[in-house]
């Protein structure tokens, strides 16, 4: 359980575990000043930490016995820090058993061990960030990779607090001016118009599916991305699957749709894990490959960050495979698989090259070999920009806010939904006003300004110490 007294004093190591060549002990709390007075020695007389405004000394710590430790003082004194109470930082020698002298020193003269994510948890209470932003300070913590920093940098700097602190805001001026004629109905003052009305409901409402389909696109938690191998049966997937894995998992046959699932294997590319799935080949019926596979391959495709289509290059595109060119995005990369099989000249794969263009595919485009090994690390290039590309543009919102905040702001989108309906239909203005309290509450939950022990449990229990 998360604890929300904010009047005493916290302490806790906020460096990494493990030894390192600097370690940080943090304060925070309304004795913070005082704690630093009577414990910290500057080696500066004139340097010393000033009480109304932030400063950063040199100077020593004792600590047990005696022992005195050498101490960069980083001192906010007012409210102008990240939990908006005075707060310390003790930068010294990364040594796991010093740092924890110095915390049970500041614990010994009055602080208490911090509680997981308890300093993130004060910032929130006081307001310094919301709830979303909370959660992008975690992702920022467990990012694995550059892309997953990015978005969780975005998100912790207002990128989806910015935008829904906005629409509320409108929908609160359009409550606000809805329920000021309703106070007024008798003396029929008008404060916002029929037209008025509907054009804010309906600017609310595309804001809100924009965020929605953000989240239906990133909603798949903190998996890695996925590169999904498509195309018609025996276009030479499976050997290509094993070829980019290094390994035999998936069958490879002469026989047409082999592969009657779909197989997953994770693909290092870079500072990049990827999970690689073949599917089974696209045609409707055939006696290998069942209408379920066929479901699985779908479904497989629509998760996926990145499509690898994949064409025969000993042979003509299919009429299927002419019309699927039509419709790709910057997304998919072809592949034309099995150059190596008949000494393919560089003429015919330009004339190949050239023929797929013509249906309208302007993307990337490999020519490979899974036997030889020919144009695998070009490949491996396009599939690195390409899931980069998808996920520059759909994942805006790390994975723990997809997960706990998708239902509210589907009522949210819904609420607003329900008003302009109801404007439309003359319903009246008490029920359009029902549902924008509807919308505002849901979106309250997302950004924390109506929240429950439950919530704040679901959000700072997965934090560690000192952060």
């Amino acid at each position: 359980m998360v604890s929300l007294d904010v009047d005493d004093t916290i302490a806790a190591i906020a460096s990494a575990p493990g030894p390192g060549l600097r370690g940080i002990v943090r304060v925070s709390g309304p004795q913070t000043v005082e704690l630093v007075e009577a414990l910290f020695e500057s080696y500066d007389s004139h340097s010393f930490p000033n009480r109304l405004r932030p400063t950063s000394t040199h100077g020593q710590l004792a600590v047990d016995k005696g022992l005195k430790v050498d101490i960069d003082l980083y001192l906010w004194p007012t409210q102008r820090s990240y939990t908006r109470q005075p707060t310390a930082e003790f930068h010294l020698v990364g040594s796991r058993p010093v740092l924890e002298m110095v915390l049970n020193r500041l614990c010994g003269c009055g602080a208490r061990l911090a509680r997981p994510g308890e300093f993130t948890l004060r910032a929130f209470l006081s307001g310094r960030i919301d709830l979303t932003q909370a959660e992008a300070v975690l992702a920022v913590i467990d990012s694995s990779g550059e892309q997953q920093l990015d978005t969780a940098l975005r998100q912790m700097a207002g990128g989806l607090a910015g935008p829904l602190g906005a629409i509320r805001d409108d929908l609160m001026g359009t409550l606000a001016e809805l329920e000021a004629g309703l106070d007024f109905v008798e003396e029929d003052i008008e404060f916002i118009t029929r037209s008025q009305l509907l054009e804010q409901l309906e600017r609310a409402g595309q804001k809100l599916e924009k965020i929605q389909q953000q989240i239906s696109l990133r909603d798949r938690g903190a998996e890695a991305p996925r590169v999904v191998l498509w195309g018609e049966p025996n276009s030479g997937k499976s050997s290509l699957f094993n070829a980019l894995l290094g390994t035999q998992e998936s069958i490879v046959t002469e026989v047409a749709g082999t592969t009657t699932d779909f197989l997953v294997g994770e693909l290092v590319l870079k500072s990049m894990k990827l999970d690689l799935v073949d599917t089974a080949g696209a045609e409707e019926r055939s006696e290998y490959v069942s209408s379920q596979a066929q479901q699985h391959r779908v479904e497989q495709q629509e998760q996926a960050d990145a499509l690898l289509f994949c064409i025969d290059s000993q042979r003509q595109p299919t009429l299927w495979e002419k019309d699927q060119l039509s419709k790709l995005n910057n997304a998919c990369v072809v592949v034309l698989t099995k150059t190596d099989l008949h000494d393919l000249e560089s003429t015919r794969l330009a004339e190949l090259s050239q023929q797929i263009r013509s249906f309208g595919f302007d993307g990337p485009m490999v020519s490979t070999s899974s036997h030889s090994r020919d144009g695998l690390d070009l490949l491996a290039d396009e599939i690195s920009l390409a899931v980069i590309n998808s996920q520059s543009a759909d994942q805006s919102i790390v994975g723990t806010t997809v997960l706990r905040a998708s239902e509210s702001l589907r009522d949210a989108t819904a609420a607003v939904g329900h008003a302009k309906d109801a404007v439309i239909l003359q319903l009246g203005d008490e029920l359009v006003a029902s549902e924008l309290r509807r919308s505002l509450e849901a979106l309250g939950q997302v950004v924390g300004t109506i929240y429950t022990d439950d919530i704040l449990d679901l959000v700072f229990g997965r934090f560690c110490i000192g952060k």
